[in-house]
């Protein structure tokens, strides 16, 4: 075992791209328009665990990705928690194929501590999900819908974020950019009322799924969409109150 977490076997950890971090488990890109919860960014620190609950669709992800973008240290190593089997998939992504499920979390916080990773635990749960997976040191930010109370952290609740006019402002100008087969998906898939994946989309469309996997991905890549998990998608609430005054 402990051949295994020094890399010194066949089982080494390799070197996967930019960083060093497989594609799949990179942060997803941060909101291209982000305004607001400037005391909220002020208060996430380097080092240390923070929490950032509050309900679906407050903005938990967006900030926490916002934070490692502008203040962040290290390279940052992303975890859906939301997916299971996360955790081998990780581990196989950094050539640790044959690790046994006992030994994985253990395995896990060695290499975020040797390679020195800023970890983000997206969508957890539960405090004893995250408690788990804490490396003895570094950087770590997880977002939950509800407080974890952890005893090592300090937990940050994010209420509805107020609209003070430069939100509004800025979904207009997002949207007016859109093409005509993102805008009206953008407005349709506003009345659904918590995530949706692509075949309900493209069922309310009216679409084929290929078509509108990509307009979901544009949209996403816009800001004016969350991605969840694998092939799931959700609005910010702004966002959809703004989505549902569009005709």
């Amino acid at each position: 075992m402990s051949d295994v977490l020094t890399g010194t076997t066949t089982g080494a950890v390799r070197h996967r791209g930019r960083n060093g971090v497989p594609p799949q488990f990179r942060p997803p890109v941060a909101p291209r328009h982000f305004v607001g919860r400037a005391e909220e960014l002020a208060r996430i620190r380097v080092g240390g665990v923070t929490v950032l609950s509050g309900p679906c669709g407050v903005g938990k992800t967006a900030l926490a990705l916002k934070w490692l973008q502008d203040k962040g240290c290290g390279d940052p190593l992303y975890v859906d928690l939301a997916v299971r089997e996360r955790l081998g998939d990780l581990l196989c992504a950094f050539g640790l194929s044959d690790v046994a499920a006992d030994e994985r979390a253990a395995v896990f916080r060695s290499l975020v501590v040797r390679r020195q990773f800023t970890l983000l635990l997206d969508n957890a749960g539960s405090a004893e999900q995250v408690t788990r997976l804490l490396p003895a040191s570094g950087t770590v930010v997880v977002t939950s819908r509800r407080k974890l109370n952890i005893p090592q952290a300090q937990e940050i609740e994010l209420g509805p974020l107020a609209d003070d006019g430069r939100i509004q402002h800025l979904l207009d100008q997002s949207y007016v950019e859109l093409p005509e087969r993102q805008a009206r998906l953008y407005r349709l898939c506003a009345w659904q009322p918590e995530t949706f994946d692509v075949p309900v989309a493209a069922a309310i469309a009216g679409e084929h799924e290929c078509d509108v996997e990509d307009a979901l991905d544009d949209l996403v890549e816009k800001s004016l969409l969350t991605e969840v998990g694998d092939d799931a998608f959700r609005f910010h609430e702004l966002v959809r109150a703004h989505a549902r005054t569009k005709r």
